[in-house]
């Protein structure tokens, strides 16, 4: 304690202030006017050192300033562009025609520097995507005071497509086979006989039934967030009770455009001294319908169109047949069994994403099962793999290594090589194209499209004997053409 004491009297005694306080007066008021001069030396010091950055970052904010009010105007000029675009390909149904085939509009092609928005100018490039559904906008914009340039790319997609088979109600029986593309039904869906297999994938907005071996899919509404089988991605099999992803509503095509269309091919075709028959009111029945030829070129600058065959009434097709394009059936079509006749042996791409299909179950393993409900089967055990697998030709065109897929031909199977081979091969198509029907699909043995059929509002699907192969590059003009925005995302700027 006593240490601690005089501590604490040292510390006080001999504190900076006492000391300072026992200090004559005269050597005081010099300490201070030094301390005084020291502080307005230092300020002074700071000034001179503070000055000239103060300057600096002033002048450089004004530029910051500048280069950003530059930058977004540049970036407003590229949104412009691409303002521009969207315009342009909603103006009619041609624009977007033209550009998803390949060719340019005139002022869409980087070809021409619009000037019309006061500080700058920009460009707009318009170009064919994936697939005839989508299509890509690049619009640049620049400032004309110091050429700052930004880019914006965008991609457009329209609505299309998207199901080998899409119908009311779906009721598929003996051999009918879904091959490259889901199934798709407006209401409920029943599978039995050959067509209860664990391909494609299934989706229905109300149940999902089958008789046999895979008869343990989904009946119960009540399940909500569940209705979906019988394991999660990339096994997931059916979705039902419209689980989402959910099912879209049958695109109805133009009438009025295709209608119109098929008049001016048979009236084309008959002026060249090759009649067909392309347009009927009311019913209509042709055997050994033998044609290979799928478009039209009506000389009117637009190029060919696909083949249109459009009838108001019923149409059944019988006999040795194949025949191509567009068909529009306002009642029901019916395709009856018959030999396929040798036209259709033909060699198509079977869509990149082909291989979706088949993760649970592969042709080559047809049947294939454990003991007890689906959901609880392993089907990612290698060993004793139901679906697709780095082998190749476990399904239809299947290049192996998973998700490979290669040049199919309709009667010899995949073609690798200058070989051929495969699993599939049952005989050439009956029909290639699209095809609507408005009140109902039949088919029966030995019918193989490759395309894709839609069933109207009301109608229903009875396959029987049918394979539908899905050709995802289909382009069918719909009543209603929505155009939407489904990727927006800045790029590196070309100068122009």
């Amino acid at each position: 304690m006593k240490i601690n004491n005089l501590i604490n009297f040292f510390l006080v005694v001999f504190s900076p202030n006492r000391l300072i306080a026992l200090l004559p007066n005269s050597l005081l008021r010099r300490r201070k006017g030094q301390m005084a001069l020291m502080m307005v030396l230092t300020t002074l010091m700071f000034l001179l050192i503070m000055v000239p950055v103060i300057e600096k970052f002033v002048q450089n904010e004004g530029k910051w300033s500048m280069k950003s009010r530059k930058t977004a105007l540049a970036f407003n000029l590229a949104e412009a562009g691409i303002d521009r675009a969207y315009w342009k390909l909603i103006e009619n149904i041609d624009n977007w025609n033209v550009v998803a085939g390949g060719d340019d509009i005139a002022g869409y092609a980087d070809d021409v520097v619009y000037e019309d928005i006061d500080g700058g100018s920009y460009r707009i490039n318009m170009s064919s995507g994936d697939n005839p559904r989508e299509i890509i906008v690049i619009g640049t914009g620049k400032d004309f005071s110091s050429k700052e340039y930004r880019a914006i790319k965008v991609v457009y997609s329209k609505e299309g497509v998207v199901a080998a088979l899409q119908a009311p109600v779906i009721s598929g029986a003996g051999n009918a086979n879904i091959h490259w593309g889901p199934l798709m039904s407006l209401s409920s869906m029943d599978l039995s006989g050959g067509a209860n297999e664990l391909f494609p994938r299934k989706y229905a907005r109300g149940a999902i039934t089958a008789n046999g071996i895979y008869a343990d899919r989904d009946t119960d509404p009540n399940t909500k967030g569940s209705n979906h089988g019988p394991q999660e991605d990339p096994y997931t099999e059916w979705w039902s009770y419209n689980e989402d992803p959910g099912v879209p509503d049958v695109l109805t095509p133009d009438t009025s455009y295709y209608a119109q269309l098929a008049q001016n091919q048979e009236a084309y075709l008959t002026g060249l001294g090759t009649p067909e028959t392309l347009y009927v009111v009311g019913n209509y029945s042709e055997n050994n319908l033998q044609n290979g030829v799928c478009t039209v070129d009506l000389g009117a600058g637009n190029g060919p169109e696909p083949k249109v065959r459009f009838i108001t009434g019923d149409a059944t097709f019988g006999g040795s047949k194949y025949f191509c394009g567009i068909l529009i059936v306002l009642g029901e079509v019916t395709f009856n069994s018959g030999g396929k006749h040798p036209l259709g042996s033909i060699t198509v791409d079977p869509p990149t994403d082909a291989w979706k299909e088949y993760q649970l179950n592969c042709p080559v393993r047809d049947g294939a099962q454990e003991a007890g409900p689906m959901s609880t089967w392993d089907f990612s055990d290698t060993t004793d793999a139901y679906g697709n697998t780095t082998a190749a030709d476990e399904f239809p065109g299947d290049a192996g290594n998973l998700q490979d897929v290669g040049p199919y031909n309709f009667k010899t199977g995949r073609v690798a090589s200058g070989d051929t081979g495969g699993i599939g091969v049952g005989g050439p198509l009956s029909y290639k194209g699209y095809i609507y029907a408005g009140t109902g699909f039949i088919a029966g043995g030995s019918t193989k499209i490759f395309g894709s059929v839609a069933v109207g509002s009301g109608g229903s699907f009875n396959g029987g004997g049918c394979d539908i192969f899905y050709d995802d590059m289909l382009d069918i003009k719909t009543i209603n053409d929505t155009i939407t925005r489904t990727s927006w995302y800045e790029v590196t700027p070309v100068e122009f």
